[in-house]
C-alpha cells in the first residue's frame, strides 16, 4: 500500500504543476529484479500445458511470482488456485496468478502496463519475449486482449470480444480481465527451473512424438521393489538402453524431454538376454517437473493411466514391462516433462503374472470409482475463522477414503477464488480456516477424495464473524 500510496502522490504532484516552468516527472513503475545472475541463453518459449488434472495447489513458481509481483508492486491480491469447474483453467493444478490490479485505477493500470511490456520486451540480442521465456510464463490475459507465448506470431489478440465498445463496461471487468492480470504459467514456469529462478536456461526441447507398430505382449506393467523376488528372474550386467537428455536410444539423434502423452520405445532385448524371455526388468530414472506418473508397457499396448509417481524432481525406480514383437517397451509421462533415463537389470522366463497373489510384486487394483459427495455440511464462524463440519459419503467408491479438503470460495459461482483452505483425514470430520475476512461472505465446499481422485460436495455460505 505504501507504494501504491507514494505513486499516487507523484501522480498528483505531476498534474498540480502541469503548465509551470518546472514540471515534476510522473513517477515510473518499477520492474522485477532477478534473484540470480540471468544467463545469456534465454529459455525456449513455453509449449501449450492445458490443465488436465484437478489438483489446485499453488505451484512453486506460481507462489513465487505471486510474491515477486508483491515485492516489486507493493500490497495487492494475488490469486492461485480455484475450486475445479468443468472449464479448463491452470488456476486448476496451481500454475495460474491472477494480480488484481485494474485499468480503472491509473496508477495501477501503469503497474500492469510496465510489468506486462518488461515481460514481452525483446531481449539484446532481439529475441523476443525474454522474461515471459525466463519465468515459464506460456500465455498473458489483460485489459480485454490475449498473447501466447507458444504462438507469438499472433501477437494481441481480441479476448472474448472484449474490445467491442458494448462490452466495456464495469459489470464485465473480471470477465474482460480488466480488473486483474492473468498469467498461465508452463510446467517449468510452475516448477522455478526456468532461468529466472536458476541461473540456468531451459532449452533442452520436447521429444518427438514416437510411435510402434509392434504387436504387445499381454500383461500389465508393475513397478517392483526387488525384482529378484520374481519368478523366473534372470539378471544381466545393467545395460543402458535410454537416455533422452543425452539423445541415446530410441531412436533418438539429439537431447530432449519427454512431453506428457508422447513416447519413446527403446529396444530392450540386448546381448545376454535369455531367447524366451517375456519380459524386461528396467532401471528407470525421470526428473519430472509436475507431479506426474512415468509410465511404461509393450510397444503397441494402450498405455496405463499410472505406474511409477514422479513428484516434481528426481525419481527412481525398476519397472517390469512385457516384451513387445519388435523387442521394445513404451514409456512417456502424464503431466509435464522430464528427461527419462533407463537400464536393462534383467528378465523374466514365463508369465510373472502367475506369481502368488501375496507378492510383493503384486500391485493392487486401479480404483476408477470415485466415492459420493460429503453429506450434512454445515459451517460456523468466530474470530474471523469458520469450522465446517460433515458426515461421511454414503458410498465411498471402490476404494478407501484417504481425506478430506475444505475451501473457503470468495462466491457460489463455477471456478471461484479461493480464500483459504484446509485437510482433513480420513476419520475426521471437521477442520478450521482461519484469518478470514471478517464480514465477508464464503461459500465452503468440502471434497473427499480416495484412490480415483475426488468428489465435492454441495457449498454452504457462511458470513465470517
Amino acid at each position: 500500500m505504501r507504494a501504491t500510496r507514494m505513486l499516487g502522490v507523484a501522480m498528483a504532484l505531476a498534474m498540480l504543476t502541469a503548465g509551470m516552468a518546472a514540471p515534476a516527472a510522473q513517477a515510473v513503475a518499477p520492474v522485477p529484479v532477478p534473484p540470480v545472475v540471468l544467463p545469456p541463453a534465454i529459455d525456449l518459449p513455453a509449449f501449450y500445458e492445458a490443465q488436465t488434472v484437478c489438483d489446485p495447489t499453488p505451484r512453486p513458481g506460481s507462489a513465487a511470482l505471486g510474491a515477486l509481483l508483491v515485492q516489486t508492486y507493493g500490497p495487492a491480491t494475488v490469486y492461485i488456485p480455484r475450486a475445479c469447474s468443468g472449464s479448463v483453467s491452470e488456476h486448476f493444478d496451481g500454475r495460474a496468478v491472477d494480480w488484481m490490479r485494474t485499468v480503472r485505477d491509473p496508477v495501477q493500470k501503469e503497474m500492469a502496463d510496465t510489468f506486462v511490456n518488461w515481460l514481452l520486451a525483446p531481449a539484446a540480442d532481439g529475441t523476443p519475449h525474454e522474461m515471459a521465456r525466463r519465468l515459464g510464463v506460456m500465455y498473458i490475459i489483460w485489459n480485454n486482449r490475449m498473447i501466447r507465448m507458444y504462438d507469438p506470431a499472433r501477437g494481441w489478440t481480441d479476448y472474448r470480444s472484449c474490445l467491442d465498445p458494448a462490452r466495456q463496461g464495469p459489470s464485465l471487468d473480471t470477465s474482460c480481465h480488466r480488473d486483474h492480470v492473468h498469467l498461465s504459467l508452463s510446467w517449468d514456469g510452475a516448477a522455478m527451473t526456468t532461468s529466472w529462478w536458476t541461473g540456468v536456461a531451459q532449452t533442452l526441447p520436447y521429444c518427438r512424438a514416437g510411435t510402434s507398430a509392434a504387436v504387445p505382449t499381454p500383461g500389465a506393467p508393475l513397478v517392483v521393489p526387488d525384482p529378484a523376488a520374481v519368478p523366473g528372474f534372470v539378471p544381466v550386467p545393467a545395460t543402458p538402453v535410454l537416455d533422452t537428455a543425452a539423445g541415446v536410444g530410441a531412436g533418438l539423434t539429439a537431447g530432449c524431454r519427454l512431453l506428457a502423452g508422447r513416447a519413446v520405445f527403446p529396444r530392450v532385448v540386448v546381448p545376454g538376454a535369455p531367447a524366451d524371455a517375456r519380459w524386461a526388468v528396467l532401471g528407470v530414472r525421470s526428473t519430472s517437473n509436475a507431479p506426474a506418473h512415468l509410465l511404461g508397457w509393450s510397444s503397441g499396448a494402450p498405455r496405463p493411466a499410472t505406474l511409477l509417481p514422479t513428484p516434481m524432481g528426481t525419481t527412481t525406480g525398476t519397472l517390469l514391462l512385457p516384451i513387445a514383437s519388435d523387442g521394445s517397451v513404451g514409456l512417456g509421462t502424464t503431466l509435464g516433462a522430464a528427461p527419462v533415463a533407463a537400464q536393462v537389470l534383467g528378465y523374466v522366463r514365463g508369465d510373472p503374472v502367475l506369481a502368488p497373489p501375496a507378492a510383493p510384486t503384486t500391485p493392487s487394483a486401479v480404483s476408477t470409482v470415485r466415492a459420493s459427495t460429503p453429506r450434512a455440511v454445515r459451517a460456523s464462524s468466530s474470530r474471523r475463522a469458520v469450522t465446517t463440519r460433515w458426515k461421511a459419503p454414503a458410498r465411498t467408491g471402490d476404494s478407501a477414503i484417504v481425506g478430506y479438503q475444505v475451501q473457503a470460495l470468495r462466491s457460489k459461482a463455477r471456478g471461484a477464488a479461493v480464500a483459504g483452505t484446509c485437510t482433513a483425514g480420513p476419520k475426521q470430520r471437521s477442520c478450521t480456516i482461519k484469518g478470514l475476512t471478517r464480514g465477508t461472505r464464503y461459500w465452503m465446499s468440502v471434497s473427499v477424495a480416495n484412490a480415483a481422485g475426488s468428489t465435492w460436495a454441495k457449498r454452504r455460505s457462511v458470513r465470517v464473524r
